[in-house]
């Protein structure tokens, strides 16, 4: 597959709320960098340090997974650009933000994903 069709089937799974398929595109030297100023922020290297930053997101929401639709894409060989509209929720408050999540794709896998927040005080604020 190349870098569209993994990134796409990864967003395909992750908008089905299957987690443990989204999360099988990801290398094991995956790299996420995540923004802001919350105790998740900085990067995160190695499949096992992403999937617990992530699963840490998720524990501070109601669900087991954020609802996320994709506005656009931007593509070269290599990095898929999402423009994305997220929902989370935890009890009665709501986070609906965009964001653009920046993938690289390596041999089939993920490699490299960078986080940018449209508004990041927002982010911050939610899941502090």
């Amino acid at each position: 597959m190349d870098a569209e069709e993994v990134v796409a089937a990864y967003a395909a799974a992750w908008n089905d709320g299957d987690t443990e398929r989204a999360w099988s595109y990801f290398a094991d030297d995956v790299v996420m960098r995540l923004p802001g100023r919350g105790a998740l922020a900085g990067e995160h290297r190695g499949r096992e340090a992403v999937l617990g930053a992530i699963r840490a997101l998720l524990e501070r929401t109601s669900e087991s997974y954020a609802h996320v639709d994709v506005i656009d894409r931007l593509v070269s060989d290599d990095r898929v650009a999402l423009v994305l509209r997220e929902i989370a929720t935890r009890g009665d408050e709501r986070l609906e933000h965009r964001r653009v999540s920046l993938y690289r794709v390596v041999n089939g896998h993920i490699v490299d994903i960078d986080i940018y927040e449209a508004n990041q005080y927002e982010v911050d604020a939610f899941f502090g």
